[in-house]
């Protein structure tokens, strides 16, 4: 009898080891699920001095986390919204990457965030563009309009107006060309171009040019020399992260030789986060700056053809963009 009753209460002593030793397991090793939202800019443009459209979209996400016991994750998502499962409860540290359609990685984001019970989601901001990638574009006139002294200035500034060097190579003055090229980080810039003949500014143009990892930006840009004609063309160029897309008006629409002429630019379909008052819209005729900070530019121009490039800009990343305008006036 005695040595049942002994047998018994060891049986039920390790029992309890087994059952507290299991528990302490439980507690050490407590698991959740991880909802993770994945945010960045649209990548997006229409045409002129950037690379292929399907190039600026962001297709997939690689992920990787380190947490508590050194526990890792490694995974690939083309959702914005991720689940991941069985993480170790505590601190995780998390990067994720946007690729496009060819697996370049376009953009990086990095979070420090709590996982627990009641915290079991994040928002992780892709904020940070990566890489490198080249500009070349290509610049033409017409060599029975100038002299045989003609040159180019060319200034390249980044979105937050530095200026960036950039070499003017030899022209080649027989052909009417010459090739901008240079390696830049990836992210928004602004080309300003000056064609000068006999020492005088004879035409200008001013381009937003948008670079991503690993690829070419290249467009030819003609350096139109005045000259009388009864059309002008309209062209809005969205080579931003952010299509920002709108349109220019005339008043007049058939101006009078030393008419004044006003032209209206108006955003259309501005995300809702972005109000007209955000956009920082600028004015340049032949390359040189002449309104800032407005949406229209009054003015009584000279008789033939004159360039007109409207910049429009806003605080995220990518979000310059560029139109163009060849306005005539009759003699």
């Amino acid at each position: 009898m005695k040595k049942l009753i002994r047998f018994t209460l060891l049986a039920f002593a390790l029992a309890l080891c087994v059952f507290f030793v299991g528990c302490e397991e439980q507690s050490q090793m407590s698991t959740s699920t991880l909802r993770l939202a994945l945010t960045s800019p649209h990548y997006k443009t229409e045409r002129s001095l950037t690379p292929g459209q399907d190039l600026m979209d962001i297709t997939s996400y690689h992920i990787t986390g380190t947490g508590p016991k050194n526990q890792t994750f490694n995974l690939n998502s083309d959702q914005q919204l991720v689940a991941i499962g069985n993480l170790t409860i505590g601190t995780w540290d998390i990067v994720a990457e946007g690729l496009n359609s060819k697996n370049e990685v376009m953009v990086r984001g990095s979070l420090k965030t709590l996982l627990s019970k009641v915290t079991s989601s994040a928002t992780l901001q892709l904020d940070t563009l990566v890489g490198k990638g080249n500009l070349s574009a290509t610049i033409t006139w017409d060599t029975d309009q100038v002299h045989t002294d003609v040159s180019l200035e060319a200034n390249l500034y980044d979105q937050g107006g530095n200026v960036m060097q950039l070499i003017v190579p030899n022209l080649d003055t027989d052909a009417g060309s010459v090739v901008l090229s240079k390696e830049l980080d990836s992210g928004s810039y602004l080309l300003s171009l000056k064609l000068y003949s006999q020492s005088v500014v004879v035409s200008g143009a001013t381009m937003a040019v948008r670079i991503i990892n690993g690829e070419v930006s290249e467009d030819t840009i003609e350096m139109v020399i005045g000259d009388l004609s009864t059309e002008f063309n309209i062209s809005l160029v969205n080579d931003t992260m952010l299509p920002i897309e709108g349109s220019v008006t005339i008043e007049p629409s058939v101006p009078q030789s030393g008419e004044q002429v006003t032209l209206t630019y108006t955003p259309i379909d501005l995300p809702d986060d972005i109000a007209v008052e955000d956009l920082d819209i600028s004015w340049y005729c032949e390359g040189l700056l002449v309104q800032s900070n407005s949406n229209s530019y009054t003015s009584i121009p000279e008789a033939g053809t004159h360039r007109y490039d409207v910049i429009v800009n806003h605080a995220k990343l990518g979000s310059m963009g560029s139109s163009t305008l060849l306005l005539t006036m009759p003699l």
